[in-house]
């Protein structure tokens, strides 16, 4: 082995084992900075036009961007807490009384006299045909989601210091970011061993990508919460801001995510015996919360991002699955880059050699003639 070999193996070897421990050492704050980073793309524009504005100080207009959105993150969401905790709270005290032994039988015979009671005789003996208890069977299911919802709540509590810390880390990397995104684009867009063009073609993409997946996603969850939550007060539901929260929440999930909570709220109000409430509320969520996902979702993900649909939707569920709440927004940028690589192969790798059409052979004029 050359001295050159013998200095490339160790230059590696070592390289690989500090990226490792890198790895391992960010592992553990992977999420506030992915969410840091997130925000930091989107915003980036912004600073920009800060900066401008304060004259090139990119410090002063980073910090003032991050506390800018510090205090539209935190007093609204102070004060829309509040009120999901009340609601929260009264929900849950609603369904531990509901679940009472002597309650839940009058809500069984309740249900069995409304208007929909028939469903239940159709289907009550076919149930005991098969020995299924339908009474038992909603009865676990509701109080599985009781304890759900109380242990999630313990959850939150208990780990109330280590949310406020990971939020405290991703403004202090927001703010970094936003100062040296620049810099730190450029340090590893040039460790990247490919062409400028092509490195150019993959950075644009991921930037208009993510970019394109937040406004939609955001934009879609906010306008969904709000005019379901709209239309639970006119059906007269007691929790409609914490069932117009969970229909926010719901539309980051694929697949009809917000028709879950409700098609659930009109079921529970036609059970009732509230059909007109039940009836609206269906045509409600049908016709205008749900129709905001196939307008506003198509045309920045689809319009902007270029990514076909199906591919999108795995996407999306693998991300979920892989890691989490994030991976709404990773899955579609990871396909991003892949389909910008799988171009790039194509270009490189893969171009069919063009097809030359032979001359014809000049005729001899003697034989010709």
């Amino acid at each position: 082995m050359s001295r050159e070999q013998l200095f490339a193996a160790f230059f590696f070897v070592v390289l690989l084992f500090l990226l490792h421990e890198l790895y391992r050492f960010v592992l553990p704050f992977a999420g506030p900075l992915a969410w840091a980073a997130i925000l930091a793309l989107v915003f980036f524009p912004l600073a920009n036009r800060l900066t401008r504005t304060f004259g090139g100080r990119r410090s002063i207009a980073a910090g003032m961007l991050v506390l800018a959105i510090t205090v539209l993150a935190i007093l609204p969401s102070i004060y829309l807490g509040s009120l999901l905790v009340r609601q929260a709270a009264a929900a849950y005290g609603w369904l531990k009384d509901a679940l009472e032994p002597g309650a839940t039988q009058a809500l069984v015979e309740r249900l069995r006299a409304s208007r929909l009671g028939g469903l239940w005789h159709t289907v009550a003996p076919m149930a005991g045909s098969l020995s299924i208890d339908l009474s038992d069977i909603a009865l676990r299911a509701t109080s599985w989601i009781s304890d759900q919802i109380v242990g999630q709540a313990t959850a939150i509590a208990r780990n109330a210091l280590g949310t406020l810390g990971r939020f405290l880390l991703m403004l202090v990397a927001l703010f970094f970011f936003l100062r040296d995104g620049d810099g730190m684009a450029r340090g590893l867009r040039d460790l990247i061993p490919m062409e400028r063009g092509y490195k150019d073609a993959i950075f644009a993409r991921f930037t208009t990508t993510l970019t394109a997946v937040v406004q939609s996603m955001v934009l879609t969850a906010v306008l969904q919460g709000c005019l379901a939550g709209l239309g639970y007060a006119l059906a007269g539901l007691s929790f409609a801001l914490f069932l117009a929260f969970l229909t926010g929440l719901a539309s980051f999930l694929p697949l009809a995510g917000p028709a879950l909570i409700w098609s659930s709220a009109a079921v529970y109000l036609a059970l009732t015996g509230h059909t007109g409430a039940a009836v609206f509320l269906a045509l409600w969520g049908a016709g205008i919360v749900s129709s905001v996902d196939n307008l506003i979702k198509p045309l920045f993900i689809g319009g902007q991002a270029r990514l076909p649909t199906f591919p999108l939707l795995l996407a999306i569920l693998g991300g979920l699955v892989v890691y989490g709440f994030l991976g709404v927004f990773v899955g579609p940028v990871i396909l991003a880059i892949l389909l910008s690589f799988l171009d790039i192969y194509r270009e490189e790798y893969h171009a069919e050699p063009a097809v030359v059409t032979p001359a014809p052979a000049p005729r001899d004029r003697a034989a010709s003639g």
